[in-house]
């Protein structure tokens, strides 16, 4: 919001708000039986109580919502859409609602819809990019968020919501550029964690899924035992386990600093010299798969599926992705990267890679009141519920059941205190990071390298590479 049209923005905020407590006073919440009813007249009969109900007028919300949503029709997230657009239309039969299932296409399209004024009432998108994209776009959210919620009882819609979700998408405002506040609604919420065997971690003996680094190893050990490989990655999430590592020692800001640091110094930081040592303590101890050298994705999380490997980092998509692989019967396990020793205690557990879509209302929208109450719906305990069981997705309220395969990863998400870019910030440093650190960790990891000189061409590699 621009600071310097406050006086027009506080004139637009009055007669917005005078409209949105129209549309409150007359909840779109499904109303108590008439016999219920206070204000019900005792003479009224049924079918005249009745009539009023269904009356188009009895929500208090009329008009037409174009919702764009960023799911193929074919999708299982597209049925439980099109199930509370369904109840929403029962509850306000005066609500037109206009459905397009964009898939991931939305990504191109939606820019130039909105700046031509097309009606697009209510979108789904990644809410980091919305928010730099289409900050001209997004209406902030805040009072909005403090109508009753559907579904999860007492609760407003900002309370019914997993905490570090919500508080997560207030710092994307900052980030782009806008007045501090909330511009999106987090639902499809992931977090990338390390994906286990639980019938492996069982037959190794392994009771508990490990947190510290020492469990980790001793998970290691224990699975190398029954001749299973403990780790795997791939081509396409070799960042992960780099960023992973340093990121849970020092924290995502650390990472940042180092793989941009133009003096080289950082990559001697004694963290730097335990990660290679750790490093070569995995390849010797034979923990790592001999795969890892030319696995090309997805062959690292088949392994893990086919119960060929124990352990594979990777986000909460995963179970999804190999379903077919691994059957039904395949049980699931999930958790966060374990605290490496020795660090500034910035990362640890406090800290995850996580991140949700957003469903974004456009500040142009004629129709607030009634796009917002859609909202609810989408974002209700019951749509909620229905993304969990048919679409194995995590919800993105509070109370409500988790998918099998990712009931653990729960525990993450109650544990995040802080949002840590993908790959801990590892990748932050543009063509240096994909060019030099992460082949030169795959040189460590497969034993080119040893611990030291490693140090030193990551060392040497970046005074180069920014002083070139």
């Amino acid at each position: 919001m621009n600071n310097g049209k406050t006086g027009i923005f506080a004139m637009l905020s009055f007669i917005l708000a005078l409209v949105l407590l129209a549309g409150c006073g007359n909840s779109a919440a499904p109303s108590a039986s008439p016999s219920a009813s206070p204000s019900a007249s005792p003479s009224a009969s049924a079918s005249e109580s009745a009539s009023a109900e269904e009356s188009p007028s009895a929500s208090g919300l009329e008009g037409k919502v174009v919702f764009w949503s960023m799911w193929s029709n074919t999708e299982p997230q597209a049925k439980v859409i099109e199930e509370a657009v369904a109840e929403f239309k029962a509850n306000n039969p005066a609500v037109e609602v206009e459905l397009k299932f964009n898939g991931r296409d939305i990504n191109k399209l939606i820019k130039p819809a909105l700046e031509s004024g097309q009606q697009i009432d209510i979108f789904e998108q990644d809410p980091g990019a919305a928010l730099a994209n289409l900050k001209d776009h997004v209406l902030k959210l805040d009072d909005l968020l403090q109508q009753p919620s559907v579904g999860s009882e007492g609760k407003s819609v900002k309370d019914s919501l997993i905490p570090s979700l919500i508080e997560w998408v207030k710092t994307l405002s900052t980030e782009a550029g806008l007045e501090e506040g909330y511009y999106a609604i987090p639902q499809q919420p992931y977090a990338v964690l390390f994906f286990y065997n639980k019938a492996l971690f069982e037959k190794a003996g392994i009771t508990a899924a490990p947190t510290s680094w020492e469990e980790f190893l001793a998970a290691c050990e224990a699975l190398k035992q029954i001749g299973v490989d403990p780790i795997t990655f791939d081509d396409a999430y070799r960042d992960l386990f780099i960023g992973g590592y340093f990121g849970s020692a020092m924290g995502s800001d650390w990472t940042d600093s180092l793989v941009k640091d133009k003096t080289g110094e950082m990559w001697k930081d004694q963290i730097v010299q335990q990660f290679a040592n750790d490093m070569q303590l995995l390849r010797e101890k034979g923990y790592l798969s001999k795969k890892i050298a030319g696995n090309k994705y997805p062959a690292g999380q088949q392994d893990l599926a086919l119960g060929q490997a124990g352990m594979y980092l990777n986000g909460t998509w995963l179970p999804n992705e190999v379903a077919a692989t691994a059957g039904p019967d395949f049980r699931w396990g999930s958790f966060q990267f374990p605290i490496v020793p020795n660090g500034n205690g910035q990362g640890g557990l406090e800290g995850l890679t996580f991140g949700a879509q957003g469903l974004l209302l456009n500040k142009n929208s004629k129709n607030v009141p009634a796009a917002f109450e859609l909202v609810k719906y989408l974002v209700g305990k019951k749509a909620q519920q229905a993304m969990s069981d048919q679409a194995l997705a995590i919800p993105a309220t509070l109370d409500t059941e988790w998918p099998a395969p990712l009931a653990e990863a729960a525990t993450a998400f109650g544990n995040a205190k802080v949002n840590m870019p993908w790959g801990n910030g590892i990748d932050n440093g543009g063509d240096f990071s994909t060019g030099t650190v992460i082949p030169v960790f795959m040189e460590l990891a497969t034993g080119k390298l040893s611990p030291d000189a490693y140090v030193d061409k990551m060392s040497a590699a970046a005074k180069k590479f920014y002083g070139g």
